[in-house]
């Protein structure tokens, strides 16, 4: 099996774990990192047995690296992107993909016109839980969906991240999973948000409403003391809720209730080698350019309508 040669970009807090999966990787080959703390990449190379670069731009100059993965801080991301891009590399970009919905639309663009693999780093779609849930809601398990509850809680980890808020770091995975769930785009979001201790919001509240229905409430903050990721959906014929941490889902129904005896395993693995794997094959990814940017689109209408006060639909954000 020919393996992909893996740069990665960005070794902080969210991109060594980029760098451990990818040196474990069988379909992969971590040919080099690059980070502007040079001192931690000399560290994170010598314990993945991989290649310091100096610069992005060393990294990107190698011919001897497919794709890259992007694990920088958000507003440096447009800028990485269309310069691997024009590199000729495939990419993984984390969320959220760019600092802008306009940058967004110029990565996707530029994706398209080098026929570039773009992936974002939307992790919980690679979550067990979340594809036990989708199979459940896709079977008509559960009936005609009607509400979803998502909570996205914990404290907040000083150096993860420095240059957004909650809504664009944490409610924008719970933005993702609604649109995966739903098969639908969003038409209105109204949010509640505030600042107690950062310098963005670091506390949100987002109702999320799909047509008619389904709506999908989300909570999000960096203010709780221990971690909590967990989903409730309701149905028409029943419920079921999942919890991102143990991975455990539960279904419910007028006749009998469900565990789930999935075992657990690592959604960033999981993640990578469908990246990798669509690189080799050159199909579009799961979690595509378009998802990250109505993802970011959504964010961005959740940011306008805390400011404002009032519902924001999404037919007039597209258009204005």
């Amino acid at each position: 099996m020919e393996k992909i040669g893996i740069g990665v970009i960005g070794v902080g807090a969210w991109g060594k774990n980029h760098a451990r999966v990818f040196s474990e990787l069988e379909e992969a080959n971590l040919i080099a990192i690059a980070d502007r703390d040079l001192d931690r990449v000399k560290t994170f190379a010598k314990k993945y047995n991989t290649t310091p670069c100096k610069s992005v731009d060393e990294l990107l100059r190698r011919e001897d690296i497919d794709a890259v993965t992007i694990c920088t801080p958000t507003v440096t991301h447009a800028d990485l992107a269309l310069e691997a891009i024009d590199s000729g590399k495939h990419l993984l970009l984390e969320k959220p993909m760019t600092d802008t919905v306009q940058q967004a639309q110029r990565v996707v663009d530029a994706a398209k016109s080098a026929d570039s693999v773009l992936m974002v780093g939307f992790v919980e779609r690679f979550n067990p839980s979340v594809q036990t849930a989708a199979e459940v809601i896709d079977d008509g398990k559960i009936g005609e969906l009607v509400l979803g509850s998502a909570r996205r809680l914990g404290p907040f980890v000083p150096g993860r991240v420095a240059d957004i808020g909650i809504i664009k770091d944490l409610a924008i995975h719970d933005i993702d999973i609604a649109r995966f769930l739903v098969k639908q785009e969003v038409t209105s979001v109204y949010a509640i948000a505030g600042k107690l201790y950062h310098k963005y919001e670091d506390h949100a509240n987002l109702v999320i409403r799909f047509d008619e229905k389904p709506t999908f409430f989300v909570e999000s903050n960096w203010l709780t003391p221990h971690k909590l990721r967990g989903l409730n959906v309701t149905g028409s014929q029943g419920v079921l809720s999942l919890d991102y941490i143990s991975q455990a889902v539960t279904l419910g129904t007028s006749q009998w209730e469900q565990k789930s005896t999935t075992q657990w395993d690592e959604p960033l693995k999981r993640e990578l080698v469908h990246f990798v794997e669509s690189v080799r094959e050159r199909n579009p990814p799961k979690t595509s350019g378009q998802d990250g940017l109505e993802a970011l689109r959504i964010a961005e209408a959740a940011l306008e309508s805390a400011r404002t006060k009032r519902i924001i639909y999404l037919e007039e954000y597209r258009s204005s």
